[in-house]
């Protein structure tokens, strides 16, 4: 099911752009906490279509992406042949069933995550914290994450929009297991969403999908003509990130 879902994400999931400023941020703050990723092999958990896993491809050794969605990464693929990087291997994968033994997969310098639902739980987040030499760059929800749009049409099927398992939750696992609170940043990184009618409403729908429940059609499709202007839907999203990087603990 969940590999349907992001399949169908991957369609209008947003194309890499080298060099958007938010990419760079993130990245910058990294590098201020010492992470260097030049020449260094990075294991990209949830990729998806490669924001981060094309941007560092250009400075990494070697880049492993890996997703669930064989869409999102076949997307990669096509831009990583766009901007000659030939440095990104793929691997279609659930986060739940990877190994990096019989994946065959060793001497990773870095691994890296960014929003992806894989490190939702502890167990997931623990996996990552222990594959990449150096340690984890992970960014993930922060403590906000409010649209009014969508709350109203989640709410008329049942459910309330989520606030994912973010840093918050990272911080105390790690504090759980024994880390030293690693220096972190939470950051504003609200967005406006603009788009055709017809794609607001397949949207809604992958919203409802991802939290479980079962897309009304007839309904959705009433509220988003209730709400179009010119053809499009526009709304706010208003959300905050987390980002930390966690240096391996040494046994």
């Amino acid at each position: 099911m969940q590999r349907q879902v992001w399949n169908k994400k991957a369609e209008t999931f947003p194309r890499f752009v080298k060099g958007m400023e938010d990419t760079l941020e993130i990245l910058d703050f990294f590098k201020q906490q010492g992470v260097d990723f030049r020449d260094k092999v990075i294991f990209d958990i949830g990729c998806g279509n490669g924001r981060f896993a094309l941007e560092l491809a250009f400075l990494a050794k070697k880049i492993i992406a890996s997703d669930i969605s064989e869409k999102m990464l076949g997307f990669l693929q096509e831009d990583a042949k766009k901007f000659e990087l030939h440095n990104i291997e793929t691997l279609n994968i659930d986060w739940v069933d990877f190994d990096k033994t019989s994946c065959k997969i060793d001497n990773i310098d870095i691994a890296f995550a960014s929003m992806t639902p894989a490190l939702n739980n502890k167990q997931g987040f623990l996996k990552a914290l222990e594959i990449g030499k150096e340690g984890l760059c992970y960014v993930g929800w922060g403590k906000v994450r409010d649209c009014v749009f969508l709350e109203k049409i989640l709410a008329q099927h049942g459910i309330t929009l989520l606030l994912p398992k973010g840093l918050p939750d990272v911080l105390q696992w790690l504090s759980e297991e024994g880390y030293a609170e690693p220096v972190y940043q939470y950051k504003t990184s609200n967005f406006t969403y603009n788009a055709p009618t017809n794609k607001a409403i397949e949207d809604i729908q992958w919203h409802i999908s991802i939290h479980e429940g079962k897309p009304d059609i007839e309904r959705i499709t009433e509220y988003v003509h209730q709400h179009e202007k010119d053809g499009h839907i526009t709304y706010t999203h208003s959300r905050e990130i987390g980002i930390a990087f966690i240096a391996r603990k040494l046994a």
